[in-house]
């Protein structure tokens, strides 16, 4: 890509996870679970969406894709890691009617990550495929490879 016409952070992290899939497959629980389909996602702060699905069934990379797209739009409408989100609400610390997202709507489910541009505007992330905490582990490695981008705490 030539310099007039720069990668911006949201494919930057597409292409880190991408990099990185491999590595998470070797994983023996969530190779098998998989079986190499998954989907990843983001949204830049202009609305921009990027993403890539991983596999050849097209059936479960359809399935996939439609998790990490409800994960990712509750992180860019909420600015909250799925799963956290949803224990600020039931614990009465959030009123969920001020980001548009119903209680029957909510995700739950982790692997919506939100991070942080240098001019702290959000990038929301998600991917879908492993368990949870490995939804998460990928998109904060493939984070730490991408210059000025860092995880949004809280």
């Amino acid at each position: 890509m030539s310099s007039a016409n720069p990668i911006s952070p949201a494919e930057r992290l597409i292409q880190e996870v991408i990099k990185l899939f491999p590595s998470f497959m070797a994983d023996p629980i969530d190779g098998e679970r998989c079986q190499g389909n998954a989907a990843v996602c983001a949204i830049d702060p202009q609305g921009g969406m990027f993403g890539h699905i991983f596999g050849t069934d097209k059936g479960k990379g359809r399935w996939y894709c439609g998790v990490v797209h409800r994960k990712v739009v509750q992180v860019w409408s909420t600015g909250y890691a799925t799963g956290h989100f949803e224990e600020l609400v039931y614990a009465g610390k959030l009123d969920e009617s001020q980001f548009g997202v119903n209680r029957p709507d909510f995700v739950g489910w982790e692997g919506g990550v939100p991070f942080l541009l240098e001019d702290g505007s959000l990038l929301a992330a998600g991917f879908s495929g492993f368990r949870g905490f490995n939804d998460v582990a990928i998109l904060k490695r493939a984070a730490a490879n991408v210059p000025g981008l860092r995880v949004k705490e809280g």
